[in-house]
């Protein structure tokens, strides 16, 4: 939808909207993912659009990805270095590196990924929250939009139960 927004503000707008939609995968993964330096994904969904990814550095972990839309419609490329720290009754995890989302118009829109804190590592309520904001920045046309970030939990991976759960934003 961004590759055919019928202007800067719409086209943050859908941008904006894959970003916050995307960020819930990281709170429902069922299995943990420790790839090997080397080692690559590759594929391609049902509109045609294709995908790369490569393990790029194990210490520290770092990934780097290409997504590219169906007749070059977009690209969406950038790497993440995975961080974590301890604390008390939480592990507060996160993907250091740049999200740019390019269009055929020469417009790019970088935003950066949040931070999660696991709480309830050792006593209480399991949670999730993420902490910090996403920046997103279209510097061609001088747009930047902030999203601080707020409570919530998660019936995915982290979580105690599997059900009857709901995500609240």
């Amino acid at each position: 939808m961004a590759a055919e927004a019928p202007n800067p503000i719409e086209r943050m707008k859908c941008v904006i909207a894959f970003g916050m939609t995307s960020i819930i995968l990281c709170t429902g993964q069922n299995k943990p993912f420790n790839p090997l330096l080397g080692e690559t994904n590759q594929g391609t969904f049902a509109d045609g659009s294709r995908f790369y990814c490569e393990h790029t550095s194990h210490h520290p972990p770092i990934t780097h990805y290409l997504l590219e839309g169906p007749d070059n419609s977009y690209r969406v490329h950038g790497y993440y270095e995975f961080i974590g720290k301890m604390g008390k009754n939480s592990l507060t995890s996160g993907l250091r590196g740049p999200c740019t989302v390019e269009f055929p118009d020469g417009v790019c829109i970088r935003f950066n990924a949040p931070d999660f804190k696991l709480g309830g590592t050792i006593v209480g309520e399991r949670t999730i929250e993420g902490v910090g904001s996403i920046v997103f920045e279209d510097m061609a046309n001088q747009l930047r939009a902030v999203v601080v970030l707020g409570t919530f939990k998660s019936s995915g991976f982290f979580s105690k139960t599997s059900s009857g759960s709901k995500s609240d934003f």
